[in-house]
């Protein structure tokens, strides 16, 4: 008996897992006291064999007459070739040494498979608003365990970093206010409204700079979408405000919320979080070797905390160019992205969240560290092409 698999429902699981897979996968080993680690191996696995799948089903549309092909391939082999010489050159700690296989696996195995995968995907046939409904009550349930928890053991369930604590908030609170603003009949109003205060809380009690900014960048990248005047006087009206309640809690508030400590020194005094130190040391290597750049992390492994820095001093102006080249498709179609009335509406949803991620690597995670920003980049390329049937050689 023949089995057959039903491509469509592989690529409907395969981006819920791109969207929120690792955030269940970060989930629960605390409280189960569980290696966190060894607790992710069943989403890393699952999205290992569905990018092979995925990659095997359309290896005859993979060429390389595809410049996001091109790019994405040119530039990892690229940057693995200066990660041996680094390693091979330049003076690193012993522990930051150790991980140099650790870090090809990574590039090669979560980085490079999953991202040509979602390259290839025809999004014209994906059912995005039952993956964006599964997004919406997977984060709200997950947080709703979460604080929970919180409340009897005084801690979270996610063994995580806390700014990426803080961007699983905001995941949810861009999905809620996506859905508020252009699906609202679909859900109930105050649902998506609770959604959003606990998304937005999460981003607060995380204490981190990032996931404010892109709560701010996304939402003025819906509101304009939305077209309306009024909801872009709304936004422009309630982040001043903001801004405001910010510089008050200076005044009055005894310094009690961090993210707001940490907005108002950057507001105020341009503070950048001790990163100032790593912009000058970037572009130092890089002033020393303009077109390739030199050493790709600096000797404790630390990286410049700024993915245009990070590219210019490990690959130089060559890896830069070789790097965004993959977003040509994206500016060709930027319409898709911009404008409410063609296309499928959830493609602004996925811009917006890759906009998130966008926001992230411009303060925070090095170049391979960060997946989501990745996979979203993919993504949006990915839709790009499929708009124009054909478009894939």
């Amino acid at each position: 008996m023949k089995i057959t698999i039903n491509n469509n429902f592989i690529d409907k699981l395969f981006l819920l897992s791109v969207m929120v897979g690792n955030t269940v996968a970060i989930s629960f080993a605390k409280p189960l006291e569980m290696n966190p680690r060894s607790f992710s191996i069943p989403y890393r696995i699952f999205i290992i064999v569905f990018s092979v799948l995925i990659i095997y089903r359309e290896r005859r549309n993979i060429s390389f007459k595809n410049i996001s092909f091109i790019s994405l391939i040119g530039f990892w082999t690229f940057y693995i070739i200066k990660l041996i010489y680094s390693f091979n050159n330049y003076p690193f700690d012993q522990e930051v040494i150790l991980s140099e296989n650790e870090n090809i696996f990574r590039i090669l195995v979560m980085i490079l498979l999953p991202s040509v995968a979602l390259l290839y995907i025809n999004y014209s046939k994906i059912d995005f608003k039952s993956i964006t409904n599964y997004c919406l009550f997977i984060l709200c349930g997950l947080l709703v365990v979460n604080y929970i928890y919180g409340f009897i053991k005084l801690d979270h369930i996610f063994s995580t970093y806390y700014i990426m604590y803080g961007h699983i908030g905001c995941s949810l609170f861009i999905v809620s206010l996506f859905l508020l603003l252009f699906c609202k009949k679909e859900y109930k109003t105050y649902f998506l409204l609770f959604c959003m205060f606990l998304g937005f809380f999460n981003v607060i009690q995380s204490m981190a700079r990032s996931p404010l900014i892109a709560v701010f960048v996304c939402s003025f990248y819906m509101v304009l979408l939305k077209g309306n005047k009024k909801y872009l006087l709304y936004a422009v009206t309630l982040i001043l405000l903001f801004i405001g309640l910010i510089f008050l809690h200076e005044q009055y508030g005894n310094g009690q919320i961090t993210s707001f400590n940490r907005m108002y020194k950057w507001l105020a005094h341009g503070d950048t979080s001790s990163r100032g130190p790593l912009y000058s040391k970037a572009i130092d290597i890089f002033n020393v070797n303009p077109f390739i750049g030199g050493r790709i992390l600096f000797k404790d492994g630390v990286h410049p905390h700024n993915i245009f820095l990070e590219l210019l001093m490990a690959t130089g102006i060559l890896g830069l160019i070789i790097y965004f080249l993959k977003f040509l498709p994206v500016f060709q179609n930027a319409s898709l992205f911009w404008n409410i009335k063609k296309s499928n509406i959830y493609y602004k949803l996925i811009f917006a969240l890759f906009l998130q991620y966008f926001t992230l690597v411009q303060t925070s995670c090095n170049l391979f560290n960060i997946p989501e920003f990745l996979y979203f980049s993919s993504t949006i390329i990915g839709i790009s092409y499929t708009v124009k049937p054909g478009k894939i050689e």
